[in-house]
């Protein structure tokens, strides 16, 4: 297996430039072989709900390091490496915090577990703490310190390789569908992305094929994965309309939601209408959902696609 790095940051608040906390982890052939962890002062206000999550208060940063300071130990530890996080949030707190204090990306290669195992691993949650659960990993002590949430984010790379490649990262990656690692440079910016063939919808069938109500009487409500779930729908979906999505969510136990909120535990993403979302191509429920999931993770963003798995089972 490849060596890599793993790599997680607690923020002071919603901005991506304003990191408290840095963990990183070494991985030698599928191995924990060193780590590095380090306060950082944001040089910001903190935000109650940050510190509700991670526990860093201002006075524990006061004599920390700036970003600026951390830097160049940061930039030992992880350039020209391949570099994993659980999901883009870590990422972006590295390019938003190099653009804020004017120092160059590090470079890197990348990918990330919470895409991948999303991709792979259909039908269950796929937050840090869940994926540790569901590989029954031992030795995470403490979810939302950067130091153990880079080490649960690299137990769960290896353990995402052992499954699902011959322990290889790059098998793993292309057995998903993706072309290659992501890549940040000084000069460009390539995202980790899926072919054009695997990312291509596939053909979806209709709100009566998938469920039909009186499949809904002869459904086991009880072992539905959406039962006692908030879900929000954001976008025009393709298979039905935002009513019979409504109808089903609430007959099979779940929760309809118009608006993203903290008891949110999944949102189905539909087409995106440009001219309404904006060039970023996302819509204000997808903005609250990453706001929320970057201090808590908890909810499950997923496609029209992964909605019709989990409400066909």
């Amino acid at each position: 297996m490849e060596d890599f790095i793993a790599i997680d940051f607690e923020t002071a608040n919603s901005n991506a430039y304003s990191p408290c906390s840095v963990g990183i982890a070494r991985f030698e052939n599928g191995i924990l072989a060193d780590s590095f962890y380090s306060l950082i002062n944001p040089e910001q206000e903190f935000d109650g709900m940050n510190i509700f999550v991670h526990g860093i208060y201002p006075e524990d940063v006061k004599n920390a390091p700036t970003y600026k300071e951390i830097y160049p130990k940061i930039e030992k530890w992880i350039s020209g490496k391949l570099v994993v996080s659980h999901s883009g949030f870590d990422r972006n707190v590295l390019t938003k915090s190099a653009a804020y204090y004017n120092v160059p990306p590090i470079d890197i290669n990348f990918f990330d577990t919470l895409t991948l195992s999303r991709r792979l691993i259909p039908g269950v949650q796929h937050g840090l703490s869940q994926m540790v659960d569901y590989y029954h990993l031992d030795g995470i002590n403490k979810f939302h310190n950067a130091l153990e949430d880079a080490k649960a984010c690299g137990l769960i790379a290896v353990s995402l390789s052992k499954q699902f490649s011959d322990s290889s990262i790059l098998e793993l990656i292309t057995n998903a569908g993706y072309k290659s690692f992501g890549k940040i440079s000084s000069d460009e910016y390539i995202p980790f992305a899926l072919h054009k063939s695997s990312a291509a919808p596939a053909k979806l069938l209709s709100v009566d094929d998938i469920l039909t109500r009186e499949k809904i009487h002869k459904t086991d409500i009880s072992n539905m994965y959406i039962k006692d779930k908030n879900i929000a729908f954001t976008g025009k979906l393709q298979s039905m309309t935002r009513d019979e999505a409504k109808a089903i969510v609430t007959n099979l136990g779940a929760t309809f939601q118009k608006n993203v909120t903290l008891k949110t535990n999944i949102l189905v993403v539909g087409l995106e209408d440009p001219r309404v979302v904006g060039p970023d191509g996302k819509s204000n429920k997808i903005k609250k959902a990453e706001q929320i999931n970057s201090k808590t993770n908890n909810i499950e963003v997923i496609d029209e696609k992964e909605f019709i798995q989990f409400i066909s089972k």
